[in-house]
């Protein structure tokens, strides 16, 4: 009875030495391609592009050449409006794509482009964003309705303005014809600018035509799209930072990986939030200065003063967002509160108090 217990027990701890040997093969990663796209232009004009590419460089690296991606930029594989329903389905299993393409499905997805004057401080946004996230279960819940899940959120690059003039005050702008996209941007000009809503790729004959005057984006976005041939001055006016280009995967995509794969995918993406407001987006600000002022582009200045006289010429944008996604069942006057709130604590000083409660 003796030399059958001392067997069993030999042949039992055999046993398991040979799954703690296969273990790690056991639970390796098959290769695997994703596909992702991407409404942004390649890497190499792109800032936002550059963040996505340097993450997917990340998760390869760290899954040991497992995991590598296809890319398809600049909406080759579909419009932006599309993109969500190419990623529930599964037709491509990550995107770098805009929640405001498809804002019935995704209400407060776009909360940060209701504020003017909003932070413009890259680590502020990221981290900012990510805290709010995770306070505000609404948002991973629209996600899984639409079998997608935030991987990252980086923060794009601020949002300027590049003009054919030299606007030094609120008053220059009368007359002035701004290009621009989205429901908020319009209702942030000063009295007696004109709104002209074109998307970012029309804006050069735009501005060359005559047709607008000033355009407001992203530095980046311009500078993809060469706007700085034809507006030649850029006024100290920092408008916002925000996140516009979302790292998004397929749900099921992401739940068929290993805990260890999926740790590893959440960890570059929190990683490449930051990286990109500490390094890459500062070394695009850079670069894209330096060539500006080799075209000619003049920096104009506009007093601190002069952007506190705009705030206060505005009506309450993010009370009427709140009021309104109140009325689809979001807690809109708590989010509008929370954000002043969590970016003030982190240093940033708001031109004035929005979304004031009547």
């Amino acid at each position: 009875m003796e030399k059958k217990s001392t067997k069993a027990f030999v042949v039992g701890v055999a046993f398991l030495a040979i799954i703690f040997i296969l273990a790690p093969y056991a639970s390796a990663q098959q290769p695997v391609k994703l596909k992702m796209t991407a409404f942004t232009p390649p890497p190499a004009v792109s800032m936002a592009a550059d963040i996505a590419q340097q993450w997917q460089e990340e998760v390869t690296k760290r899954t040991k050449g497992a995991i590598t991606f296809e890319n398809y930029w600049g909406g080759a594989l579909a419009t932006p409006a599309e993109h969500i329903e190419l990623l529930k389905k599964g037709t491509v299993q990550c995107a770098v794509t805009h929640f405001w393409y498809t804002p019935g499905k995704f209400p407060i997805q776009h909360f940060e482009y209701v504020f003017p004057f909003g932070p413009t401080d890259y680590e502020i946004v990221a981290k900012g964003m990510r805290q709010i996230r995770s306070e505000f279960p609404e948002f991973v819940r629209d996600e899984a309705k639409e079998n997608t899940i935030t991987i990252a959120t980086p923060p794009g690059g601020v949002y300027t303005i590049l003009s054919k003039k030299p606007l030094r005050t609120v008053e220059d702008f009368k007359g002035e014809k701004v290009a621009l996209i989205g429901r908020f941007f319009g209702k942030w000009l000063p009295p007696g600018a004109q709104a002209i809503v074109r998307p970012a790729g029309e804006r050069y004959d735009l501005l060359q035509g005559g047709v607008t005057t000033a355009n407001i984006d992203p530095f980046e976005l311009m500078y993809a799209f060469k706007l700085a041939e034809q507006a030649k001055y850029r006024p100290k006016i920092f408008l916002t930072t925000a996140c516009y280009a979302p790292i998004l995967m397929n749900m099921n995509t992401f739940k068929s990986f290993s805990p260890e794969v999926q740790k590893i995918i959440t960890d570059t993406g929190k990683e490449i939030e930051l990286k990109a407001a500490r390094e890459i987006n500062p070394r695009w600000w850079t670069r894209v200065e330096k060539e500006w002022k080799a075209q000619g582009v003049t920096e104009v200045d506009f007093p601190q003063s002069e952007i506190v006289k705009w705030a206060g010429t505005l009506s309450d944008i993010p009370a009427e967002f709140a009021a309104e996604i109140e009325g689809k069942g979001y807690p809109g006057w708590k989010l509008m509160q929370r954000w002043q709130e969590i970016t003030a604590d982190l240093g940033f000083k708001w031109a004035r108090k929005w979304g004031v409660k009547k």
